[in-house]
């Protein structure tokens, strides 16, 4: 069985780093075999109901602006693939879950391809990317993580996105702020203590929207926790940058 993961993938611009969250992320696939497809859910695909992208998907899109020049010279082989797409979706559809192809999506987001460019010099897989449906509450985007355990034992499935989320309250002196400072403090408590009442109540936190303004960056982690049959997670990195962007990431499920 292929664990799960949780990455909060920051800036795109991390790929140029020298920076922790970088050297973790590239380490976090040394400690488990390659899988045979991968099954990716970012932050930066947002739909009102469940999609998959084409199957014909076979490129990476430039999808920011403000970066290096370099990083709009990136090349990274990736692709999708018809066979596995249209049985993950007729295998959720056996589980009462709605889902359909997005034809219109053919290149995979940076939320993508900054976190597996870094897992994976080169990489020799298909990718199934799912949105993250807007219309489905957290109690359902738990259920489809659930659902989505019956690929586990072929499938890694990564869910990209950012334990805090506040670009526009980033300042110059990298002090951190405190409200990203607690808030990340209460998550790590909810994944390393298996506390689903309260992550299924992470909005009436405090400072969930200082840290989320909106809410795209923090859904992923629902589907990542319910695709977990260990819930207690455990971090593998643990980076603070820009005064309130964490880099908090979890691993379920590696032995």
């Amino acid at each position: 069985m292929n664990p799960t993961l949780f990455i909060s993938h920051g800036a795109p611009n991390i790929i140029l780093s020298d920076s922790i969250s970088k050297k973790n992320i590239q380490k976090i696939s040394e400690t488990f075999d390659k899988p045979k497809y991968i099954i990716m859910i970012s932050a930066h695909y947002v739909t009102k109901d469940l999609k998959i992208i084409s199957p014909n998907a076979n490129k990476i899109m430039y999808d920011f602006y403000g970066f290096e020049d370099e990083m709009y010279k990136v090349k990274y082989e990736i692709n999708s693939d018809e066979k596995l797409t249209f049985n993950l979706i007729e295998e959720l559809k056996k589980e009462n879950i709605s889902i359909s192809v997005d034809e219109t999506r053919t290149s995979y987001d940076h939320g993508v391809w900054s976190v597996l460019s870094l897992m994976y010099k080169t990489l020799e897989i298909p990718v199934l990317q799912l949105s993250v449906p807007l219309s489905f509450s957290n109690e359902e985007l738990i259920n489809l993580g659930e659902k989505l355990k019956i690929f586990k034992d072929e499938a890694l499935i990564i869910c990209s996105g950012g334990i805090t989320h506040n670009l526009g309250d980033i300042n110059g002196n990298f002090k951190m702020k405190s409200y990203a400072l607690d808030f990340n403090d209460d998550i790590l408590h909810i994944i390393k203590n298996e506390k689903i009442k309260e992550l299924v109540k992470i909005q009436t936190n405090i400072n969930f929207y200082k840290n989320h303004p909106s809410s795209e960056h923090f859904l992923p982690l629902f589907i990542a926790f319910g695709n977990a049959f260990n819930k207690k997670g455990k971090s593998f990195n643990s980076e603070m940058m820009y005064s309130n962007i964490s880099m908090e990431s979890f691993v379920f499920d590696k032995e």
